[in-house]
């Protein structure tokens, strides 16, 4: 009978085994392809690069230095939209990355530069409102964090309150508990603002080069206006290979899909 019930386990045994040498064997993977592209990174092999940094996202990996990486190969290509949209990837994960934001400030102005030469008008760092300021200062992961934490802190000063006797005590643990309160509920806004604006802004960058047309519908031929490579936009819904897009200025209309990127 034991004997049985060891056999029972077997297979079960098999799988995790398995299952944990598959997960170490992908590791290893994931990183020799980043090792792999870093390489031909330094050694000027910007194309190959992006193709394995490229490869690392579309097996999941979402890392701050793996966007900042790629978007500094596009960069490098003179594939500025892609850069841009890559930069803006990385601050998603981490708002105060300084090299990301340095190298984005500096792709925007030459953008806008460049289309003013052209003669037109471009305005590549879009306005935010102050709610959205706050927002971009938080990654997911930090509003999450703070949130937690305050709350935590919070329901321990509760508690301890109960069991202070001291009247001066209980007056400090009090103003505690109001101050912990105020972060409490402010870190719980800023990580449901986090979570759906995740969900609800589908926000993308134009990719194309030089000025994209925006049309009065899909397959359209009438233009409405234009938006610069490497700005920052709204996808508001998609049919087929066409997306409708909202500019930082609320102006919308349609665009081949493949000309955006999703940040």
């Amino acid at each position: 009978m034991r004997n049985g019930k060891i056999f029972q386990w077997c297979p079960i045994l098999l799988v995790i085994f398995l299952s944990a040498i598959s997960a170490q064997g992908r590791a290893e993977s994931l990183e020799s392809i980043f090792e792999e592209a870093n390489n031909a990174f330094w050694n000027g092999e910007y194309e190959k690069a992006a193709q394995r940094y490229e490869r690392l996202e579309s097996l999941g990996v979402r890392e701050v230095e793996l966007s900042y990486n790629l978007g500094t190969a596009y960069a490098r290509l003179g594939k500025l939209g892609m850069a841009v949209r890559h930069y803006e990837r990385a601050l998603s994960i981490e708002p105060d990355h300084p090299d990301a934001l340095h190298n984005l400030a500096v792709l925007r102005e030459f953008l806008a530069r460049r289309a003013s030469e052209q003669g037109r008008d471009a305005d590549l760092a879009p306005g935010v409102t102050p709610w959205r300021a706050v927002l971009d200062r938080f990654s997911p992961a930090s509003a999450s964090i703070g949130f937690l934490v305050f709350h935590i802190a919070l329901f321990l000063v509760l508690i301890l309150r109960r069991f202070v006797r001291r009247e001066m005590a209980r007056l400090s643990l009090g103003v505690s508990v109001g101050i912990l309160a105020i972060l409490a509920v402010t870190t719980l806004t800023v990580t449901i603002g986090k979570w759906h604006h995740a969900r609800y802004a589908n926000e993308a960058v134009v990719i194309a080069e030089g000025a994209l047309d925006v049309m009065e519908g899909p397959a359209s031929d009438v233009k409405r206006f234009a938006v610069e490579e490497g700005s920052r936009v709204i996808v508001l819904e998609q049919r087929g290979e066409y997306a409708r897009l909202r500019d930082a200025s609320g102006r919308d209309g349609w665009v081949d899909i493949q000309s955006l990127g999703s940040i």
